[in-house]
């Protein structure tokens, strides 16, 4: 067996690491995405305003994000995240 090393915490457990896995592009106004399954996303922003987030229950949310701002969130499946500037570009990254 090969000696894999994996990083720790500062009680020496290993840390969990999210992969990337299906991405969801939106640039300009008017585009949305409305994610198909619940889990952690990955917000990356290439040029920054303001996002729309519509969650499935009729709650949302509105976010200021500079560019170059990577977040992530729990979405569960149903929420639509939309722009409303046409100079907004956002990626939108599933972790698994």
């Amino acid at each position: 067996m090969e000696n894999i090393k994996l990083p720790l915490d500062l009680n020496l457990n290993p840390i969990g690491v999210l992969q990337p896995g299906k991405q969801y592009y939106i640039e300009g106004s008017g585009d949305s995405v409305e994610l198909p399954e619940a889990g952690v996303y990955m917000l990356s922003v290439e040029s920054g305003k303001v996002i729309q987030i519509d969650y499935p229950d009729g709650t949302d949310s509105r976010l200021v994000l500079a560019t170059g701002t990577i977040i992530s969130f729990y979405f569960p499946a149903g929420t639509t995240i939309s722009v409303g500037d046409e100079d907004l570009q956002l990626n939108i990254n599933k972790m698994r």
